[in-house]
Protein backbone atom coordinates (compact mmCIF):
# COMPACT_ATOMS: atom_id res chain seq x y z
CA UNK A 1 0.00 0.00 0.00
CA UNK A 2 2.43 2.47 0.94
CA UNK A 3 4.60 1.54 -2.72
CA UNK A 4 1.20 2.86 -4.57
CA UNK A 5 0.57 5.58 -1.78
CA UNK A 6 4.20 7.09 -2.71
CA UNK A 7 3.72 6.81 -6.30
CA UNK A 8 4.82 10.62 -7.35
CA UNK A 9 2.74 12.66 -9.34
CA UNK A 10 4.52 12.59 -13.40
CA UNK A 11 6.22 15.50 -14.46
CA UNK A 12 6.60 14.19 -18.23
CA UNK A 13 4.97 11.86 -20.80
CA UNK A 14 7.57 9.22 -20.21
CA UNK A 15 6.82 9.07 -16.06
CA UNK A 16 3.31 9.14 -16.50
CA UNK A 17 3.63 6.29 -19.22
CA UNK A 18 5.18 4.28 -16.32
CA UNK A 19 2.78 5.15 -14.09
CA UNK A 20 -0.07 3.07 -16.94
CA UNK A 21 1.64 0.42 -17.27
CA UNK A 22 1.94 -0.57 -13.84
CA UNK A 23 -1.70 0.18 -13.35
CA UNK A 24 -2.24 -1.61 -16.32
CA UNK A 25 -1.28 -4.96 -14.76
CA UNK A 26 -4.45 -4.72 -12.99
CA UNK A 27 -7.33 -3.29 -15.18
CA UNK A 28 -8.61 -6.44 -14.49
CA UNK A 29 -9.63 -5.36 -11.17
CA UNK A 30 -10.62 -1.92 -12.02
CA UNK A 31 -14.21 -1.58 -13.51
CA UNK A 32 -14.14 0.95 -15.52
CA UNK A 33 -10.57 1.27 -15.66
CA UNK A 34 -10.73 2.50 -19.86
CA UNK A 35 -12.94 5.68 -18.68
CA UNK A 36 -11.42 6.69 -15.76
CA UNK A 37 -7.61 6.98 -17.18
CA UNK A 38 -8.76 8.50 -20.55
CA UNK A 39 -7.65 12.12 -19.56
CA UNK A 40 -4.59 10.29 -19.36
CA UNK A 41 -3.71 8.91 -22.45
CA UNK A 42 -3.81 11.93 -24.35
CA UNK A 43 -0.42 13.07 -22.49
CA UNK A 44 1.48 10.10 -23.26
CA UNK A 45 1.61 11.38 -27.47
CA UNK A 46 3.99 12.99 -28.88
CA UNK A 47 3.62 16.41 -30.00
CA UNK A 48 1.02 17.32 -27.16
CA UNK A 49 1.64 19.74 -24.50
CA UNK A 50 2.26 18.01 -21.16
CA UNK A 51 -0.61 20.25 -18.85
CA UNK A 52 -1.51 18.67 -15.90
CA UNK A 53 -4.63 20.08 -14.90
CA UNK A 54 -7.96 19.24 -12.51
CA UNK A 55 -9.06 16.22 -15.25
CA UNK A 56 -5.42 14.27 -14.88
CA UNK A 57 -5.41 15.16 -11.17
CA UNK A 58 -8.59 13.51 -10.47
CA UNK A 59 -7.62 10.81 -13.16
CA UNK A 60 -4.25 10.03 -11.23
CA UNK A 61 -6.56 9.69 -7.78
CA UNK A 62 -8.99 7.62 -8.62
CA UNK A 63 -6.62 5.49 -10.29
CA UNK A 64 -4.71 4.87 -7.48
CA UNK A 65 -7.30 4.64 -5.04
CA UNK A 66 -8.82 1.62 -6.77
CA UNK A 67 -5.59 0.13 -6.87
CA UNK A 68 -5.82 0.28 -3.18
CA UNK A 69 -9.17 -1.14 -2.99
CA UNK A 70 -10.37 -4.66 -3.07
CA UNK A 71 -13.28 -5.65 -5.04
CA UNK A 72 -15.49 -9.31 -4.76
CA UNK A 73 -13.97 -11.04 -7.66
CA UNK A 74 -12.93 -14.64 -6.98
CA UNK A 75 -10.84 -16.79 -8.88
CA UNK A 76 -12.16 -18.38 -12.33
CA UNK A 77 -12.47 -21.83 -11.74
CA UNK A 78 -11.92 -23.55 -15.26
CA UNK A 79 -14.54 -26.62 -14.59
CA UNK A 80 -17.52 -24.13 -14.25
CA UNK A 81 -18.88 -22.10 -17.79
CA UNK A 82 -18.55 -18.49 -17.69
CA UNK A 83 -20.83 -15.24 -18.31
CA UNK A 84 -20.35 -12.32 -19.94
CA UNK A 85 -22.11 -8.77 -19.18
CA UNK A 86 -21.32 -6.50 -21.46
CA UNK A 87 -22.60 -2.82 -21.87
CA UNK A 88 -21.81 0.28 -24.21
CA UNK A 89 -21.67 4.09 -23.79
CA UNK A 90 -20.17 6.98 -25.45
CA UNK A 91 -17.71 4.74 -27.19
CA UNK A 92 -16.56 2.28 -24.03
CA UNK A 93 -17.06 -1.34 -23.83
CA UNK A 94 -17.77 -2.63 -20.22
CA UNK A 95 -18.18 -5.90 -19.13
CA UNK A 96 -18.54 -7.81 -16.24
CA UNK A 97 -16.92 -11.51 -16.66
CA UNK A 98 -19.08 -14.28 -14.01
CA UNK A 99 -19.62 -17.65 -12.70
CA UNK A 100 -22.40 -19.33 -11.28
CA UNK A 101 -21.80 -19.74 -7.07
CA UNK A 102 -25.27 -21.45 -5.93
CA UNK A 103 -28.14 -19.24 -6.85
CA UNK A 104 -25.46 -16.06 -7.32
CA UNK A 105 -23.14 -14.81 -10.50
CA UNK A 106 -19.86 -13.99 -9.01
CA UNK A 107 -17.25 -11.91 -10.73
CA UNK A 108 -14.17 -13.01 -11.89
CA UNK A 109 -12.97 -9.73 -13.32
CA UNK A 110 -13.82 -6.29 -14.89
CA UNK A 111 -13.10 -5.93 -18.71
CA UNK A 112 -13.43 -1.91 -20.21
CA UNK A 113 -12.18 -1.32 -23.37
CA UNK A 114 -12.24 1.73 -25.52
CA UNK A 115 -13.82 1.64 -29.33
CA UNK A 116 -11.58 2.60 -31.98
CA UNK A 117 -12.65 5.84 -34.00
CA UNK A 118 -14.68 3.76 -36.95
CA UNK A 119 -16.97 1.53 -34.68
CA UNK A 120 -17.63 4.44 -32.28
CA UNK A 121 -19.39 6.45 -35.42
CA UNK A 122 -21.56 3.23 -35.72
CA UNK A 123 -25.27 2.65 -34.73
CA UNK A 124 -25.99 1.63 -31.06
CA UNK A 125 -26.53 -1.91 -32.33
CA UNK A 126 -23.04 -1.99 -34.10
CA UNK A 127 -21.72 -0.31 -31.49
CA UNK A 128 -22.53 -3.19 -29.46
CA UNK A 129 -21.11 -6.03 -31.52
CA UNK A 130 -17.57 -4.11 -31.23
CA UNK A 131 -17.45 -4.04 -27.83
CA UNK A 132 -18.67 -7.47 -27.28
CA UNK A 133 -15.45 -8.74 -30.09
CA UNK A 134 -13.21 -6.83 -28.18
CA UNK A 135 -14.27 -7.96 -24.86
CA UNK A 136 -15.09 -11.56 -25.78
CA UNK A 137 -10.94 -11.39 -27.25
CA UNK A 138 -9.71 -9.78 -23.83
CA UNK A 139 -12.05 -12.85 -22.21
CA UNK A 140 -10.00 -15.68 -23.42
CA UNK A 141 -7.49 -15.27 -20.99
CA UNK A 142 -9.29 -16.06 -18.32
CA UNK A 143 -12.04 -18.40 -19.60
CA UNK A 144 -9.33 -20.75 -21.69
CA UNK A 145 -11.64 -21.96 -23.69
CA UNK A 146 -14.53 -22.19 -21.76
CA UNK A 147 -18.35 -22.58 -22.85
CA UNK A 148 -19.36 -18.32 -22.67
CA UNK A 149 -22.52 -16.84 -22.16
CA UNK A 150 -23.09 -13.29 -23.24
CA UNK A 151 -25.67 -11.35 -21.99
CA UNK A 152 -26.14 -7.76 -23.44
CA UNK A 153 -29.28 -5.66 -23.82
CA UNK A 154 -29.13 -5.45 -27.75
CA UNK A 155 -30.12 -8.78 -30.03
CA UNK A 156 -26.84 -8.79 -31.55
CA UNK A 157 -27.01 -12.50 -32.76
CA UNK A 158 -30.04 -11.51 -34.89
CA UNK A 159 -27.54 -8.77 -36.75
CA UNK A 160 -24.42 -10.92 -36.65
CA UNK A 161 -26.52 -13.58 -38.58
CA UNK A 162 -28.07 -11.07 -41.31
CA UNK A 163 -25.40 -8.38 -41.08
CA UNK A 164 -26.62 -5.07 -43.06
CA UNK A 165 -25.38 -4.18 -46.25
CA UNK A 166 -23.86 -0.73 -45.32
CA UNK A 167 -21.43 0.09 -41.99
CA UNK A 168 -19.04 -2.64 -42.13
CA UNK A 169 -16.43 -4.05 -44.29
CA UNK A 170 -17.31 -7.62 -45.33
CA UNK A 171 -13.51 -8.41 -43.51
CA UNK A 172 -14.72 -6.68 -40.60
CA UNK A 173 -17.90 -8.67 -40.71
CA UNK A 174 -16.16 -12.13 -41.22
CA UNK A 175 -14.18 -11.51 -38.38
CA UNK A 176 -16.82 -10.43 -35.95
CA UNK A 177 -18.47 -13.73 -37.18
CA UNK A 178 -15.79 -16.35 -36.63
CA UNK A 179 -15.71 -14.74 -33.35
CA UNK A 180 -19.09 -14.82 -32.25
CA UNK A 181 -20.69 -17.76 -34.09
CA UNK A 182 -18.84 -20.11 -32.50
CA UNK A 183 -21.09 -22.50 -31.13
CA UNK A 184 -19.21 -25.03 -29.58
CA UNK A 185 -17.89 -22.14 -27.08
CA UNK A 186 -20.03 -18.73 -27.54
CA UNK A 187 -23.43 -18.92 -27.03
CA UNK A 188 -25.94 -15.47 -26.46
CA UNK A 189 -28.49 -15.28 -23.93
CA UNK A 190 -31.77 -13.53 -23.61
CA UNK A 191 -32.21 -9.66 -23.57
CA UNK A 192 -30.95 -8.06 -20.31
CA UNK A 193 -31.41 -4.23 -20.11
CA UNK A 194 -30.07 -4.45 -16.14
CA UNK A 195 -26.94 -6.61 -15.52
CA UNK A 196 -23.60 -6.08 -13.64
CA UNK A 197 -21.81 -4.39 -16.46
CA UNK A 198 -24.57 -1.28 -16.17
CA UNK A 199 -24.93 -1.36 -12.36
CA UNK A 200 -28.05 0.94 -12.84
CA UNK A 201 -29.36 2.56 -16.12
CA UNK A 202 -29.09 5.99 -16.42
CA UNK A 203 -32.15 8.38 -16.76
CA UNK A 204 -33.61 8.35 -19.65
CA UNK A 205 -31.58 5.34 -21.68
CA UNK A 206 -33.08 3.57 -25.16
CA UNK A 207 -36.04 1.68 -24.24
CA UNK A 208 -36.34 -1.65 -25.69
CA UNK A 209 -36.10 -1.71 -29.57
CA UNK A 210 -35.55 -3.94 -32.82
CA UNK A 211 -32.17 -3.90 -33.81
CA UNK A 212 -32.34 -4.59 -37.30
CA UNK A 213 -35.75 -2.08 -37.37
CA UNK A 214 -32.74 0.30 -36.14
CA UNK A 215 -29.90 0.01 -38.63
CA UNK A 216 -32.89 0.22 -41.44
CA UNK A 217 -34.05 3.42 -40.34
CA UNK A 218 -30.19 4.63 -40.11
CA UNK A 219 -29.21 3.45 -43.52
CA UNK A 220 -29.09 6.51 -45.19
CA UNK A 221 -29.67 10.33 -45.52
CA UNK A 222 -33.05 9.59 -47.36
CA UNK A 223 -35.09 6.04 -46.85
CA UNK A 224 -36.54 6.27 -50.37
CA UNK A 225 -32.80 6.71 -52.44
CA UNK A 226 -32.47 3.69 -54.49
CA UNK A 227 -29.69 2.83 -57.44
CA UNK A 228 -31.75 1.44 -59.52
CA UNK A 229 -34.17 3.24 -62.18
CA UNK A 230 -37.26 4.75 -61.17
CA UNK A 231 -40.26 4.48 -63.34
CA UNK A 232 -41.78 6.83 -65.59
CA UNK A 233 -39.32 9.44 -63.91
CA UNK A 234 -39.49 13.37 -65.01
CA UNK A 235 -35.67 13.65 -65.93
CA UNK A 236 -32.80 10.84 -67.10
CA UNK A 237 -29.73 12.67 -66.21
CA UNK A 238 -25.65 12.45 -66.57
CA UNK A 239 -23.22 14.14 -64.10
CA UNK A 240 -19.55 13.96 -64.46
CA UNK A 241 -16.53 16.30 -63.29
CA UNK A 242 -13.53 16.61 -64.85
CA UNK A 243 -9.62 17.72 -63.82
CA UNK A 244 -6.88 17.93 -65.71
CA UNK A 245 -3.76 19.26 -66.52
CA UNK A 246 -3.52 22.20 -69.45
CA UNK A 247 -0.67 23.85 -70.30
CA UNK A 248 0.89 23.49 -66.72
CA UNK A 249 -2.40 24.54 -64.85
CA UNK A 250 -4.82 21.92 -63.39
CA UNK A 251 -8.32 22.97 -65.21
CA UNK A 252 -11.71 21.52 -63.97
CA UNK A 253 -15.11 21.65 -64.96
CA UNK A 254 -18.11 20.20 -63.78
CA UNK A 255 -21.70 19.23 -65.99
CA UNK A 256 -24.93 17.90 -65.96
CA UNK A 257 -26.38 16.27 -69.33
CA UNK A 258 -29.06 14.31 -70.70
CA UNK A 259 -28.33 11.63 -73.15
CA UNK A 260 -27.28 14.04 -76.02
CA UNK A 261 -27.88 17.41 -74.68
CA UNK A 262 -26.48 19.86 -72.12
CA UNK A 263 -28.73 20.77 -68.95
CA UNK A 264 -25.76 22.49 -67.33
CA UNK A 265 -22.14 22.88 -67.45
CA UNK A 266 -19.29 25.06 -65.17
CA UNK A 267 -15.82 25.94 -65.14
CA UNK A 268 -14.38 25.59 -61.43
CA UNK A 269 -11.62 27.13 -59.80
CA UNK A 270 -8.15 25.80 -61.04
CA UNK A 271 -6.92 22.96 -58.64
CA UNK A 272 -10.45 21.88 -58.03
CA UNK A 273 -9.76 17.70 -57.36
CA UNK A 274 -12.13 15.82 -59.49
CA UNK A 275 -14.06 14.18 -56.50
CA UNK A 276 -14.76 17.51 -55.23
CA UNK A 277 -15.81 18.18 -59.19
CA UNK A 278 -18.03 14.85 -59.15
CA UNK A 279 -19.77 16.05 -56.12
CA UNK A 280 -20.25 19.11 -57.32
CA UNK A 281 -21.69 18.39 -60.71
CA UNK A 282 -24.06 15.52 -58.93
CA UNK A 283 -25.08 18.11 -55.87
CA UNK A 284 -26.52 21.05 -59.41
CA UNK A 285 -28.24 17.81 -61.13
CA UNK A 286 -29.90 17.97 -57.47
CA UNK A 287 -30.49 21.16 -57.18
CA UNK A 288 -32.08 21.56 -60.94
CA UNK A 289 -34.61 18.69 -60.58
CA UNK A 290 -36.51 20.08 -57.22
CA UNK A 291 -39.81 18.77 -56.77
CA UNK A 292 -39.44 16.62 -60.05
CA UNK A 293 -38.74 12.91 -60.07
CA UNK A 294 -34.55 12.16 -61.20
CA UNK A 295 -32.54 9.27 -61.70
CA UNK A 296 -29.18 10.34 -62.20
CA UNK A 297 -26.17 8.39 -63.41
CA UNK A 298 -22.56 8.96 -62.17
CA UNK A 299 -19.36 7.27 -63.34
CA UNK A 300 -18.08 8.73 -59.64
CA UNK A 301 -17.65 5.79 -57.16
CA UNK A 302 -16.95 8.95 -53.99
CA UNK A 303 -19.74 10.70 -55.03
CA UNK A 304 -21.89 7.83 -55.24
CA UNK A 305 -20.80 6.15 -51.99
CA UNK A 306 -20.88 9.78 -50.68
CA UNK A 307 -24.70 9.62 -51.15
CA UNK A 308 -25.97 6.26 -50.30
CA UNK A 309 -23.86 5.35 -47.86
CA UNK A 310 -20.87 7.76 -46.03
CA UNK A 311 -22.45 10.71 -46.50
CA UNK A 312 -24.96 9.70 -43.52
CA UNK A 313 -21.91 8.16 -41.67
CA UNK A 314 -20.01 11.53 -41.57
CA UNK A 315 -23.29 13.15 -40.34
CA UNK A 316 -23.83 11.30 -37.59
CA UNK A 317 -20.19 10.48 -36.72
CA UNK A 318 -19.46 14.67 -36.98
CA UNK A 319 -18.34 14.91 -40.37
CA UNK A 320 -14.63 13.41 -38.92
CA UNK A 321 -12.62 10.40 -40.49
CA UNK A 322 -11.37 7.29 -38.43
CA UNK A 323 -8.67 9.00 -37.37
CA UNK A 324 -11.04 11.94 -35.99
CA UNK A 325 -10.00 14.13 -38.42
CA UNK A 326 -11.84 16.74 -40.67
CA UNK A 327 -13.02 15.20 -43.66
CA UNK A 328 -12.09 16.06 -47.28
CA UNK A 329 -14.66 18.45 -49.18
CA UNK A 330 -16.64 18.86 -46.15
CA UNK A 331 -18.50 21.95 -47.36
CA UNK A 332 -19.44 19.66 -50.87
CA UNK A 333 -20.96 16.88 -48.56
CA UNK A 334 -23.07 18.65 -46.86
CA UNK A 335 -24.02 20.49 -50.06
CA UNK A 336 -24.89 17.32 -51.51
CA UNK A 337 -26.53 15.49 -47.52
CA UNK A 338 -29.14 19.29 -48.33
CA UNK A 339 -30.09 18.26 -52.05
CA UNK A 340 -30.79 14.59 -51.88
CA UNK A 341 -34.09 15.78 -50.15
CA UNK A 342 -34.92 18.20 -53.06
CA UNK A 343 -36.29 15.87 -56.09
CA UNK A 344 -39.82 14.44 -55.36
CA UNK A 345 -38.22 10.52 -55.79
CA UNK A 346 -34.38 10.33 -56.29
CA UNK A 347 -32.18 7.38 -58.02
CA UNK A 348 -28.35 7.70 -57.79
CA UNK A 349 -26.66 5.30 -60.20
CA UNK A 350 -23.07 4.39 -60.75
CA UNK A 351 -22.18 3.36 -64.32
CA UNK A 352 -18.66 2.93 -65.40
CA UNK A 353 -16.87 5.41 -66.97
CA UNK A 354 -14.82 5.23 -70.43
CA UNK A 355 -16.88 3.27 -71.99
CA UNK A 356 -16.90 2.66 -75.58
CA UNK A 357 -19.85 1.03 -76.41
CA UNK A 358 -22.99 2.01 -77.95
CA UNK A 359 -25.59 1.55 -74.49
CA UNK A 360 -27.73 4.41 -73.47
CA UNK A 361 -25.35 4.87 -70.14
CA UNK A 362 -22.14 4.76 -72.01
CA UNK A 363 -24.03 7.55 -74.38
CA UNK A 364 -24.52 9.44 -71.56
CA UNK A 365 -21.54 9.02 -69.77
CA UNK A 366 -19.44 10.06 -73.22
CA UNK A 367 -21.64 13.48 -73.23
CA UNK A 368 -21.36 13.91 -69.77
CA UNK A 369 -17.50 13.48 -69.71
CA UNK A 370 -17.09 15.81 -72.99
CA UNK A 371 -19.55 18.58 -71.52
CA UNK A 372 -17.04 18.45 -68.31
CA UNK A 373 -13.59 18.75 -69.88
CA UNK A 374 -14.78 21.27 -72.26
CA UNK A 375 -16.68 23.45 -69.58
CA UNK A 376 -13.09 23.13 -67.58
CA UNK A 377 -11.37 25.32 -70.42
CA UNK A 378 -14.33 28.04 -70.40
CA UNK A 379 -14.53 30.85 -67.59
CA UNK A 380 -18.40 30.88 -67.42
CA UNK A 381 -21.53 28.69 -66.77
CA UNK A 382 -21.96 27.35 -70.32
CA UNK A 383 -25.01 25.30 -72.70
CA UNK A 384 -27.96 25.64 -69.86
CA UNK A 385 -30.64 23.76 -71.15
CA UNK A 386 -34.14 25.07 -70.71
CA UNK A 387 -36.13 22.65 -68.29
CA UNK A 388 -39.82 22.81 -68.03
CA UNK A 389 -41.62 26.29 -67.93
CA UNK A 390 -42.21 26.62 -64.67
CA UNK A 391 -45.04 29.43 -63.24
CA UNK A 392 -43.97 32.26 -60.91
CA UNK A 393 -45.94 31.27 -58.71
CA UNK A 394 -46.68 27.24 -58.33
CA UNK A 395 -48.50 25.78 -56.10
CA UNK A 396 -47.85 25.48 -52.81
CA UNK A 397 -46.46 21.87 -51.46
CA UNK A 398 -48.52 21.86 -47.97
CA UNK A 399 -52.10 22.55 -47.56
CA UNK A 400 -52.29 24.48 -44.23
CA UNK A 401 -55.48 24.86 -42.30
CA UNK A 402 -56.90 28.17 -40.64
CA UNK A 403 -55.29 27.14 -37.48
CA UNK A 404 -52.50 26.30 -38.94
CA UNK A 405 -51.96 29.72 -39.87
CA UNK A 406 -52.83 31.75 -37.01
CA UNK A 407 -50.14 29.71 -34.86
CA UNK A 408 -47.58 30.46 -37.85
CA UNK A 409 -48.56 34.00 -37.32
CA UNK A 410 -48.25 34.49 -33.79
CA UNK A 411 -44.69 32.73 -34.10
CA UNK A 412 -43.22 35.12 -36.83
CA UNK A 413 -43.00 32.27 -39.34
CA UNK A 414 -42.77 33.81 -43.08
CA UNK A 415 -44.88 33.04 -45.89
CA UNK A 416 -43.48 32.41 -49.35
CA UNK A 417 -44.64 33.16 -52.52
CA UNK A 418 -45.73 29.75 -53.74
CA UNK A 419 -47.93 29.77 -50.42
CA UNK A 420 -45.49 27.44 -48.09
CA UNK A 421 -44.66 28.51 -44.49
CA UNK A 422 -40.98 28.65 -43.29
CA UNK A 423 -39.99 29.42 -39.79
CA UNK A 424 -36.27 29.91 -38.92
CA UNK A 425 -35.44 28.83 -42.23
CA UNK A 426 -37.37 25.93 -42.27
CA UNK A 427 -40.44 24.61 -44.33
CA UNK A 428 -43.19 24.43 -41.91
CA UNK A 429 -44.74 21.21 -41.95
CA UNK A 430 -48.99 21.52 -41.50
CA UNK A 431 -49.92 19.87 -37.79
CA UNK A 432 -52.27 17.07 -39.40
CA UNK A 433 -49.40 15.71 -41.41
CA UNK A 434 -46.81 16.00 -38.44
CA UNK A 435 -49.63 14.06 -36.09
CA UNK A 436 -49.77 11.64 -39.19
CA UNK A 437 -46.47 11.15 -38.80
CA UNK A 438 -45.70 11.06 -35.37
CA UNK A 439 -48.67 8.67 -34.91
CA UNK A 440 -47.14 6.78 -37.41
CA UNK A 441 -43.68 6.20 -35.69
CA UNK A 442 -45.11 5.54 -32.63
CA UNK A 443 -46.99 2.66 -33.95
CA UNK A 444 -44.25 1.22 -35.31
CA UNK A 445 -41.97 1.83 -32.59
CA UNK A 446 -43.81 2.47 -29.23
CA UNK A 447 -41.03 4.60 -27.79
CA UNK A 448 -41.22 7.33 -25.20
CA UNK A 449 -42.17 10.92 -26.51
CA UNK A 450 -38.61 11.57 -25.40
CA UNK A 451 -36.98 9.03 -27.24
CA UNK A 452 -39.49 10.14 -30.14
CA UNK A 453 -38.62 13.25 -29.89
CA UNK A 454 -35.05 12.64 -30.36
CA UNK A 455 -35.22 11.12 -33.15
CA UNK A 456 -37.25 13.48 -34.81
CA UNK A 457 -35.23 16.42 -34.15
CA UNK A 458 -32.22 14.73 -35.78
CA UNK A 459 -34.32 14.67 -39.05
CA UNK A 460 -35.74 18.06 -38.48
CA UNK A 461 -32.22 19.52 -40.47
CA UNK A 462 -34.91 21.43 -43.48
CA UNK A 463 -38.71 21.06 -41.72
CA UNK A 464 -40.30 22.31 -39.14
CA UNK A 465 -42.77 19.82 -37.41
CA UNK A 466 -45.89 22.52 -36.33
CA UNK A 467 -47.35 21.18 -32.83
CA UNK A 468 -44.75 18.24 -32.61
CA UNK A 469 -44.28 18.39 -29.09
CA UNK A 470 -48.02 18.51 -28.11
CA UNK A 471 -48.41 15.94 -30.50
CA UNK A 472 -45.92 13.92 -28.82
CA UNK A 473 -47.67 14.04 -25.81
CA UNK A 474 -50.81 13.12 -26.54
CA UNK A 475 -49.62 10.02 -29.30
CA UNK A 476 -47.96 8.35 -26.07
CA UNK A 477 -50.83 9.07 -23.49
CA UNK A 478 -53.47 7.77 -25.76
CA UNK A 479 -51.66 4.49 -27.11
CA UNK A 480 -53.20 1.14 -25.45
CA UNK A 481 -50.59 -0.44 -26.41
CA UNK A 482 -47.89 1.41 -24.12
CA UNK A 483 -50.84 1.51 -21.86
CA UNK A 484 -51.16 -2.13 -21.26
CA UNK A 485 -47.00 -2.77 -21.45
CA UNK A 486 -45.57 0.08 -19.28
CA UNK A 487 -48.73 -0.92 -16.35
CA UNK A 488 -46.44 0.31 -13.51
CA UNK A 489 -46.89 4.12 -14.14
CA UNK A 490 -50.71 3.25 -12.63
CA UNK A 491 -52.06 3.86 -9.31
CA UNK A 492 -53.83 1.55 -8.35
CA UNK A 493 -55.93 1.33 -5.02
CA UNK A 494 -54.61 -1.33 -2.38
CA UNK A 495 -55.87 -4.90 -3.41
CA UNK A 496 -57.98 -6.98 -0.92
CA UNK A 497 -56.67 -10.38 0.52
CA UNK A 498 -59.37 -13.42 0.17
CA UNK A 499 -60.46 -15.15 3.15
CA UNK A 500 -62.37 -18.41 3.76
CA UNK A 501 -64.91 -18.88 5.51
CA UNK A 502 -64.37 -22.30 7.52
CA UNK A 503 -60.72 -24.22 6.77
CA UNK A 504 -59.15 -26.07 4.09
CA UNK A 505 -61.45 -23.89 1.67
CA UNK A 506 -59.01 -20.86 0.35
CA UNK A 507 -55.36 -21.96 -0.22
CA UNK A 508 -52.54 -19.23 -0.80
CA UNK A 509 -49.79 -20.98 -2.56
CA UNK A 510 -46.16 -19.77 -3.72
CA UNK A 511 -42.32 -20.79 -3.53
CA UNK A 512 -39.93 -19.09 -1.94
CA UNK A 513 -36.12 -19.36 -2.69
CA UNK A 514 -33.81 -21.23 0.67
CA UNK A 515 -30.09 -21.55 0.71
CA UNK A 516 -29.38 -25.12 -0.90
CA UNK A 517 -28.90 -28.03 1.31
CA UNK A 518 -27.60 -31.36 1.38
CA UNK A 519 -29.39 -33.17 -1.58
CA UNK A 520 -29.96 -30.22 -3.29
CA UNK A 521 -33.11 -28.50 -2.36
CA UNK A 522 -33.14 -24.96 -3.40
CA UNK A 523 -36.73 -23.80 -2.98
CA UNK A 524 -39.81 -24.47 -0.02
CA UNK A 525 -43.35 -24.74 -1.47
CA UNK A 526 -45.42 -23.22 0.85
CA UNK A 527 -49.46 -23.53 1.25
CA UNK A 528 -51.14 -21.11 3.65
CA UNK A 529 -54.45 -21.77 4.64
CA UNK A 530 -56.55 -17.93 5.24
CA UNK A 531 -59.37 -18.95 7.34
CA UNK A 532 -57.00 -19.99 9.78
CA UNK A 533 -53.46 -19.23 9.09
CA UNK A 534 -52.55 -23.11 9.28
CA UNK A 535 -49.55 -23.39 6.90
CA UNK A 536 -47.68 -26.48 5.30
CA UNK A 537 -44.65 -26.00 3.62
CA UNK A 538 -42.19 -28.68 1.33
CA UNK A 539 -38.82 -28.28 0.40
CA UNK A 540 -38.38 -28.99 -3.17
CA UNK A 541 -35.56 -29.29 -5.66
CA UNK A 542 -37.29 -27.24 -8.93
CA UNK A 543 -40.02 -24.71 -9.14
CA UNK A 544 -42.65 -25.91 -11.72
CA UNK A 545 -46.05 -26.21 -11.82
CA UNK A 546 -45.16 -30.26 -12.11
CA UNK A 547 -44.30 -30.13 -8.29
CA UNK A 548 -47.45 -27.72 -7.08
CA UNK A 549 -49.60 -30.72 -8.51
CA UNK A 550 -48.32 -33.61 -7.45
CA UNK A 551 -48.15 -31.94 -3.70
CA UNK A 552 -52.05 -31.14 -4.21
CA UNK A 553 -52.90 -34.13 -5.31
CA UNK A 554 -50.63 -36.33 -2.88
CA UNK A 555 -50.33 -33.64 0.63
CA UNK A 556 -53.42 -31.18 0.48
CA UNK A 557 -56.88 -33.10 -1.04
CA UNK A 558 -56.09 -36.03 0.64
CA UNK A 559 -55.89 -34.57 3.86
CA UNK A 560 -57.85 -31.02 3.45
CA UNK A 561 -60.46 -32.33 0.84
CA UNK A 562 -61.05 -29.85 -2.18
CA UNK A 563 -60.34 -26.78 -1.78
CA UNK A 564 -63.19 -23.56 -3.52
CA UNK A 565 -59.97 -21.46 -4.48
CA UNK A 566 -56.43 -21.36 -4.73
CA UNK A 567 -54.52 -18.67 -5.82
CA UNK A 568 -50.73 -17.15 -5.95
CA UNK A 569 -50.85 -13.44 -4.17
CA UNK A 570 -48.08 -12.23 -6.85
CA UNK A 571 -50.91 -13.79 -9.72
Amino acid sequence: MRAILDIPTPQNPRQLREFLGTAGFCRLWIPGFAEMAAPLYPLTRPGVAFKWEEPQKKAFTDIKKALLESPALGLPDLAKPFELFIDEKEGYAKGVLTQKLGPWRRPTAYLSKKLDPVASGWPPCLRMIAAIALLVKDSHKLTLGQPLTIHAPHAVEAVIRQPPDRWLTNARMTHYQTMLLDKDRVHFGPLVTLNPATLLPLPGEPEAHDCLQVLAEAHGARSDLTDQPLPSPDHIWFTDGSSFLHQGERRAGAAVTTENQVVWAQALPPGTSAQRAELIALTQALKLAEGKRLTVYTDSRYAFATAHIHGEIYRRRGLLTSEGKDIKNKEEILALLRALHLPAALSIIHCPGHQKGDSFEARGNRRADLAAREAALTTDTTNLLALEPTNDHPFPSWDYEQRDIQTLEKLGAAKEPNGDWTYEGKTVIPYRVTKYLVTFLHKMTHLSSKKMRELLEREEEFNFLLGKNDILKQVTEQCDACARVNASRLKLPPGNRVRGYRPGTHWEIDFTEIKPGKYGYKYLLIFVDTFSGWVEAFPTKHETAKIVTKKLLEEIFPRYGMPQLIYRPSN
